[in-house]
């Protein structure tokens, strides 16, 4: 009988507490997985930051899952929806500050407490995400300047890197010198040179001959007066 008493005492205790936390949360925060003692369950999505919004918040999942003996033994706490945002290590010391809470608290009902623990600690993980997220931001900054700097001062010149410039140079001038034949030849392409015309048009080269061998004729007569003028002007003189 003792024990049954016990066992009565605890899921009594237990219920009456479910039912007090489903007065004071929303049903969007309050999630009750399991109500069936001795394993009850439940979920409490809580926000970093209840009042101004800003690019650093973030939601948590509260998963707490209560033993037969409960709350004379601390409850299973875990945390999710946090993987991507913290470190495995940091998040396993958020659970230890937890669990210290409900040590704390031995003996009475405690996921009030818990929960108002952890809306505490995520004001610490806020604040470490915030500073997180700035010194990326300055990281980039540097990052940027650094490289703006080595841009305006330019690369040492060596041996080593004048001769792998030179060797590039001359590899891009001998692509430049054929690329420029290459299209010489392409506009070439399809038209004769003077001696191929010469060779394929046999006509051409007869021509002059036969220019020159076309008989003229020539009226002698107007010279004759073209003469006679010049002689009258002479006398005239």
């Amino acid at each position: 009988m003792p024990y049954i008493q016990e066992n009565m005492d605890y899921k009594e205790q237990q219920t009456q507490e479910i039912e007090a936390l489903q007065a004071i949360y929303q049903e969007e925060e309050l999630a009750v997985v399991c109500d069936e003692y001795p394993n009850i369950s439940l979920r409490v999505n809580l926000k970093s930051n209840q009042e101004d919004e800003c690019d650093s918040d973030f939601e948590i999942t509260l998963v707490i899952e209560l033993p037969e003996k409960y709350p004379d033994v601390i409850p299973r706490i875990s945390l999710e929806g946090v993987d991507h945002l913290f470190s495995e290590e940091r998040i396993q010391k958020t659970v230890e500050s937890l669990e210290n809470e409900a040590t704390n608290n031995l003996g009475m009902v405690m996921v009030f407490s818990i929960v108002s623990a952890l809306q505490e600690e995520m004001g610490t993980l806020l604040e470490e995400k915030k500073k997180e997220a700035e010194r990326k931001v300055e990281e980039e900054k540097e990052k940027a300047e650094a490289i703006a700097r080595k841009k305006f001062e330019g690369t040492p010149v060596t041996p080593e890197t004048f001769l792998a410039w030179k060797a590039r140079f001359d590899k891009e001038r001998s692509a430049q010198v054929e690329k420029k034949q290459k299209e010489r030849e392409a506009a070439l392409a399809g038209r004769l040179t003077g001696k191929q015309l010469f060779l394929k048009d046999a006509t051409l080269s007869l021509s002059d001959v036969a220019l020159i061998e076309q008989s003229v004729e020539i009226d002698e007569s107007l010279f004759d007066e073209e003469i006679d003028g010049l002689e009258l002007d002479s006398d005239e003189d």
